[in-house]
């Protein structure tokens, strides 16, 4: 006579007892990591795409900023060449010693103010070329 079912016999197809097959766990365990592995990788490509941005627009704004202050040095240079160059003709055209000291007070006193205001100039366009290009590398929120 052919043995009846009894309960202790499951209805799954596996015959598993309803314990998980282990290998339908790791299967599982496994697809979870690569996804959170993708995900991460993902964000670290958007993050370091970000950062290469913001590191371009900051070299961008510094290189600009050398180029104008290069260009402000190179006209300051040739504004105080040619002051000297006038000075010098000056000094060739008198005649009166007294006129020589006179006209050598002046032109000192006003190479002085002149270096000062360019000196004072170029700090400030250095220092906002700085503030440009360290702005341009942070973070946008």
């Amino acid at each position: 006579m052919p043995k009846q079912p009894t309960e202790a016999m499951s209805s799954d197809p596996s015959g598993s007892s309803g314990k998980a097959d282990p290998a339908q766990s790791v299967r599982q365990a496994a697809e979870n990591t690569l996804s959170q592995a993708r995900q991460a990788v993902d964000q670290y490509i958007r993050e370091a795409s970000r950062m290469h941005g913001a590191m371009e627009s900051s070299a961008e704004a510094a290189q600009s900023g050398a180029r104008e202050l290069n260009r402000k040095a190179i006209g300051f240079a040739e504004k105080n060449v040619n002051a000297a160059f006038d000075f010098a003709q000056q000094l060739v055209c008198t005649k009166d010693p007294k006129e020589i000291v006179q006209l050598q007070q002046e032109f000192l006193q006003r190479q002085i103010e002149q270096m000062s205001s360019q000196m004072k100039e170029l700090g400030e366009h250095s220092t906002q070329t700085a503030q440009t290009a360290t702005a341009a590398a942070r973070p946008k929120a």
